[in-house]
């Protein structure tokens, strides 16, 4: 009788813990990103929350790349959004990505690979703020003759705040 309710307790207690993957590191800073869905890694009841932090100890590259939406070339700076995927167990074939005021678009996954993705959170050397498309921009490299075509300027989604993967 003992080992039966020692047992439920125990259970109750496990079932009571916050859902988190071991040893993802959880933000202690301003999140700026969650990350959910199909993932195996998380930190916040299965989802993956992004301080600043957290997303400079990812690959983090620089670019210089023209978009549809700024005069001659910028500079943004942020993590790939593949390592992105990569650090979160990402497992699907879409990403539903969603700004601050709910506009979302449609991205496919091997974006991420086959076009260097990076989720900017600098431009020209500054912390990006909401008036100015911040806290995060999902910019494509792109070369001032591929922004006449205007590729990606759907994916290109400003105020970011969550991605979702979906299988």
């Amino acid at each position: 009788m003992f080992k039966t309710s020692l047992a439920s307790m125990l259970l109750c207690v496990l079932t009571m813990l916050p859902l988190q993957a071991a040893d993802f590191p959880v933000p202690e800073g301003r999140i700026l990103l969650q990350v959910r869905g199909a993932i195996t890694n998380y930190n916040i009841d299965g989802s993956a929350e992004f301080d600043l932090e957290m997303m400079r100890d990812l690959d983090w590259r620089e670019i210089e790349t023209y978009t549809s939406f700024t005069d001659g070339p910028q500079n943004f700076a942020g993590p790939t959004l593949q390592s992105l995927l990569d650090a979160v167990g990402a497992n699907g074939s879409r990403l539903i990505a969603t700004a601050i005021n709910d506009y979302f678009v449609e991205i496919p996954v091997v974006h991420a690979r086959d076009h260097d993705v990076i989720l900017a959170v600098e431009m020209n050397g500054r912390l990006m703020r909401v008036r100015d498309k911040g806290p995060i921009w999902l910019v494509y490299p792109l070369s001032e003759e591929e922004t006449a075509e205007k590729p990606f300027d759907n994916e290109m989604i400003w105020q970011l705040i969550q991605i979702e993967v979906i299988e």
